[in-house]
């Protein structure tokens, strides 16, 4: 099968004019701006990252038991956000693509490589969140929660730190700590501005290259997405697999980089993306290099005028068994469809209004993308010379 970038599909009754035409790119990131979305994040906002980062991590996958090297497009969305000098307050490693400490240590090596040295990353959650607080008897005043963790704290003090709606929280893996941020400090919780999450489907059963895959950020702790989509206090934009899944970093630019690039920070990325794209390759004959899935967050939150985003859809998470990440056995399914979904009757399902983002107004918009991504692998522009 040949390889090469894969054909985005935009729907030929859509027809919509881009209020910017060409995204020149210089040695920087460069923002999109002209358009708005009027429920889309500020760039200028606060960020906290709640992420599975598993660059240069070159076996161990899938929280532990998977040979194979761990996913490495976490990585780039922070590149992106970096680049593009956001604020980021908060970095919180957890399980997913890999265990929660080998997660903090691949965003540690990534961030210092770079030269950004502040304080804000933490350790997450070990593992998937109970369907129930944890209680205990006698009460003896114990807290009805056992999930806190030194991420949740950082971002609970972020959030207490900042005006109310400044803050956008990023999900790029499981929705654990999230979820334990709202169940544990709920005042806090609520004081988001907005929940841009890598996650979703129409069908919640989602094909990449005629193969059945999992929705994985859903799959790894289902019901944690679910009790954060119930809630109604922060709005909450999916970035679905119906666009995320365009875009790639090439391997002959990964192999570039490796080799030794431009710089020491491209020659650092390349080598630590090479194994899970030629892993990732073999598998997905289509991509010939490394998928970008969660740089779509940030690449929406720049240029949300780039996106085909639908509001007040309606979001489903139907769990019928424990975490899954298998496509052929799961039992949980996380759906976002403009009409409700009917409710199977042995699953447990939570419901709530999610922004529901589908496709690139342009297909063009595609290789704007990956260009962003490949340039903002530099120096931080805020690190000490």
């Amino acid at each position: 099968m040949k390889k090469g970038r894969l054909t985005l599909p935009i729907p030929e009754a859509i027809v919509v004019k881009l209020c910017v035409l060409k995204l020149v790119l210089l040695s920087l990131v460069s923002i999109v701006i002209g358009c708005s979305s009027s429920n889309s994040a500020n760039p200028a906002s606060v960020l906290i990252f709640s992420t599975d980062y598993g660059l240069g991590v070159i076996n161990g996958a899938t929280n532990g038991p998977d040979r194979h090297a761990a996913d490495t497009d976490d990585a780039y969305a922070v590149t992106l956000a970096l680049q593009a000098n956001l604020d980021i307050q908060g970095i919180i490693t957890s399980f997913g693509n890999n265990k929660a400490q080998p997660s903090f240590e691949s965003a540690r090596r990534g961030l210092a490589i770079l030269g950004f040295d502040k304080d804000i990353l933490r350790i997450g959650a070990e593992g998937f969140l109970d369907a129930l607080p944890v209680r205990f008897e006698p009460l003896g005043g114990e807290p009805a929660v056992f999930c806190v963790n030194d991420g949740v704290r950082l971002m609970r003090d972020v959030l207490d730190t900042n005006a109310s709606g400044m803050v956008t929280l990023i999900a790029l893996g499981p929705f654990t700590d999230i979820a334990c941020l709202q169940r544990a400090f709920p005042d806090s919780f609520n004081k988001l501005r907005e929940i841009v999450g890598l996650v979703g489907s129409r069908d919640g059963k989602p094909v990449l290259q005629g193969i059945d895959v999992v929705d994985f950020n859903f799959a790894m702790d289902p019901t944690a997405l679910g009790l954060v989509l119930q809630q109604t206090e922060v709005a909450f934009t999916a970035i679905m697999f119906e666009v995320s899944q365009f875009g790639i970093l090439p391997t002959g630019v990964i192999d570039y980089w490796a080799a030794g690039g431009a710089s020491l920070e491209q020659q650092f990325y390349g080598q630590a993306s090479q194994a899970h794209a030629q892993y990732w390759s073999a598998i997905f004959s289509q991509t010939d290099g490394q998928a970008l899935f969660d740089a779509h967050t940030i690449f929406y939150l720049l240029n949300p005028q780039l996106y085909m985003c639908t509001d007040n859809m309606h979001g489903a998470a139907v769990v019928g068994g424990y975490p899954d990440t298998s496509a052929a056995t799961t039992k949980n399914f996380f759906t976002v469809t403009p009409e409700p979904v009917q409710r199977p009757q042995d699953a447990t399902v939570y419901t709530g209004t999610v922004r529901g983002c589908t496709s690139f107004v342009d297909p063009d918009s595609v290789t704007l993308l990956e260009e962003s991504v490949q340039a903002s692998v530099k120096r931080y522009q805020g690190a000490d010379s």
